[in-house]
């Protein structure tokens, strides 16, 4: 979760079994904290020391310096997968809205069934970090997306939320949340709305009834999500929300040379 990069963190290196299985070869994830807890030299160390084939390095964008020093390590290749953007919602701020989208019933889930069509026909074009690595098959990103929306589905501290259209009955969105009551936060860790059902407020009602949620459990006080800086509309749409920019990471994929 966006927590692991809060100052204070430290340093964090975990093989990833599900991204490991998926491409045949050792894959482990590197998490950057923000501020001066791990210094560049500590990070490059660090990635120089492990046997991983993939080493996915994500830190914040002010560290300049960490992205060419990861590039000057001997013996292997570095390349700069996506610039991640974080947007933070203030839940304590939150003003409750009466406007509802007619013709729309929201309601929790915990059947993968209920998302999975969404979730297949919106990311099936869908770039992310994996797009970058010519190294990495691009079939696998509908896949992982499943994958990692079952597993979370089966988590307690995670929550769905659907919109159904009450004249079809066809769910049109979902977003998927993760929830840190410890650290009063939560995190919006996979969202979608069919393409056709774009455009028509299925993403906004979908957003503010998932924050209308975490205010009603008094626990939760910010709710972050993410996408990739180039998705101008969905950043434009959070915006539109009342989210404000949080937090710019980088994402590098180290990868050795195999013979």
């Amino acid at each position: 979760m966006i927590s692991d990069f809060f100052e204070g963190r430290a340093l964090a290196l975990q093989e990833s079994e599900s991204e490991t299985r998926r491409f045949g070869f050792t894959v482990t994830r590197a998490t950057v904290p923000i501020g001066d807890v791990a210094s560049d030299d500590d990070v490059v160390t660090a990635v120089t020391s492990s046997a991983s084939d993939l080493m996915i390095v994500r830190f914040d964008e002010r560290r300049k310096a960490l992205g060419q020093l990861l590039r000057r390590i001997q013996g292997v290749e570095c390349i700069h997968a996506d610039t991640l953007v974080y947007y933070e919602w203030n839940l304590r701020r939150l003003q409750s809205s009466a406007a509802n989208r007619a013709n729309l019933t929201i309601v929790q889930t915990r059947s993968l069934d209920d998302i999975a069509g969404v979730l297949r026909e919106s990311f099936k074009d869908y770039r992310n970090h994996y797009s970058a690595n010519p190294r990495l098959a691009a079939s696998v990103t509908v896949t992982a997306y499943e994958e990692w929306a079952s597993n979370l589905l089966r988590n307690e501290t995670s929550r769905a939320f659907v919109a159904r259209d009450e004249t079809s009955g066809e769910v049109t969105g979902f977003v998927l949340l993760s929830l840190a009551e410890t650290d009063r936060i939560a995190e919006v860790a996979l969202n979608a709305v069919r393409p056709a059902a774009q455009r028509g407020g299925v993403y906004s009602a979908l957003m503010r009834a998932a924050a209308e949620y975490l205010v009603g459990l008094g626990t939760i006080d910010r709710l972050y999500i993410s996408t990739q800086s180039e998705n101008l509309a969905v950043i434009a749409a959070w915006q539109k929300l009342g989210l404000k920019p949080f937090l710019s990471l980088e994402t590098h994929h180290v990868m050795r040379h195999r013979d």
